[in-house]
């Protein structure tokens, strides 16, 4: 088998066609959640649609997921790292501001009311179910996050690796020019 099979199987031991498909259902929940949110917004930030920014990338890593896996290309798994790698900052990015609208919520703050009253008690349900709504979102896009490192791991394996038959070296720029230190150290023969 080739280096490049070896590299291709290094990443398909991370099972891509699964991690892909979930990644794909994991943006696809987030674009209904997000449309919700976007039609009933329960604070600012969902009129802007963080929601379909994590969800796109999720989403769009999914299906290079599942074309590296199908065409079996060194240059698509390339390309998954990188998507893996910008879509992993950017959930990460999006989910600190599903903490912070978890942990402020001013739904809850702003309803002044006394709880006999059927209008209060209806703001309370809808606070209630932008919280609920809230969490099940933080709760995919941080799924989505974990999918997509452990995806970049299995990634980096195959694409950022120069041994195939040790995978505790790295490639580095250095390794590849210079002479191996056995080399340099033996001594010049008179």
């Amino acid at each position: 088998m080739s280096d490049a099979g070896l590299l291709l199987q290094k990443f398909l031991r991370g099972h891509p066609r699964v991690f892909g498909a979930l990644l794909m259902v994991i943006g696809l929940i987030q674009v209904a959640f997000g449309v919700v949110l976007y039609i009933y917004p329960c604070v600012p930030r969902d009129e802007l649609g963080t929601h379909f920014y994590s969800a796109a990338l999720l989403i769009f890593a999914g299906i290079l997921t599942l074309a590296a896996d199908k065409t079996n290309s060194l240059g698509l798994v390339k390309a998954c790292l990188t998507i893996y790698v910008i879509s992993t900052i950017v959930v990460a990015v999006i989910n600190v501001f599903y903490w912070i609208d978890l942990i402020y919520s001013p739904r809850n703050r702003d309803i002044k009311c006394s709880w006999s009253d059927p209008l209060c008690q209806m703001l309370h349900q809808i606070a209630t179910c932008c919280t609920g709504m809230r969490g099940i979102v933080l709760v995919l896009t941080s799924l989505g996050f974990f999918i997509g490192i452990s995806m970049a791991a299995f990634g980096c394996k195959a694409v950022c690796r120069q041994s195939t038959d040790n995978d505790d070296v790295p490639i580095t720029a250095a390794s590849r020019d210079f002479p191996s230190s056995t080399e340099v150290n033996r001594e010049p023969e008179l």
